[in-house]
């Protein structure tokens, strides 16, 4: 058992990680299944959730969603009256129980951070990006981070198509991309002022020199 802010984290038989006492704040418990991870992963997911029920009190509701850093995930009411956890699929078309693929996207975001001395910046789902054509295509891409409000991430993704007309670019949200080119979803976290080089599917990281 682990308390945290007060609310206890429990493993229950090494299915599930869940909460007790949460239901004081929201009028029901949360749970994670526990499926290729180790359990200490589904435990942060867990305590990123607590925080944001404990700090922000929202009400919650069924199918409600929550970002999680670079990922997105769902509220669902189960037949214990708790709610158990979804994440969006790979491809944006669904949910799927548990939450593997948003620890592996905040793991190898972190990852390629680390290896390169950032502190990740993720961006999330509801911030925006600007894109060139090619770039949903699969084409090499360069991607340019450039400090930016709130609701932009900040990304320029341009591939060999960009006619260098900028009123050619379209500005798209962030989940478009992260389904459409899961290749490069594990540099975005990169932080303002580099950029990476995509180049028949090697990328070189490097810093932006026009800033």
């Amino acid at each position: 058992m682990i308390i945290f802010r007060g609310i206890q984290i429990n493993i229950i038989n090494n299915l599930y990680v869940e909460t007790k006492g949460l239901d004081s704040y929201i009028a029901k418990e949360v749970r994670i299944i526990i499926v290729n991870h180790q359990p200490e992963n589904y435990i942060d997911v867990i305590k990123y959730i607590i925080d944001y029920i404990v700090d922000s009190k929202p009400t919650i509701s069924e199918n409600q969603n929550i970002g999680y850093y670079s990922w997105l995930l769902q509220f669902r009411l189960d037949e214990d009256n708790c709610y158990d956890i979804y994440e969006v699929n790979s491809d944006g078309t669904d949910f799927n129980k548990g939450c593997d693929t948003t620890i592996s996207v905040v793991r190898e975001q972190s990852e390629i951070c680390r290896q390169h001395n950032f502190i990740p910046l993720f961006p999330n789902f509801n911030q925006s990006v600007v894109i060139s054509d090619g770039v949903y295509e699969g084409k090499n891409i360069e991607g340019i981070r450039y400090d930016s409000p709130q609701d932009e991430s900040g990304w320029y993704l341009i591939t060999d198509d960009y006619n260098d007309d900028i009123k050619s670019l379209k500005m798209v949200h962030f989940y478009h991309v992260a389904f459409a080119r899961p290749d490069i979803l594990k540099y975005l976290a990169i932080p303002f002022g580099y950029r990476f080089v995509m180049e028949i599917g090697n990328i070189e990281i490097r810093k932006n020199e026009e800033e």
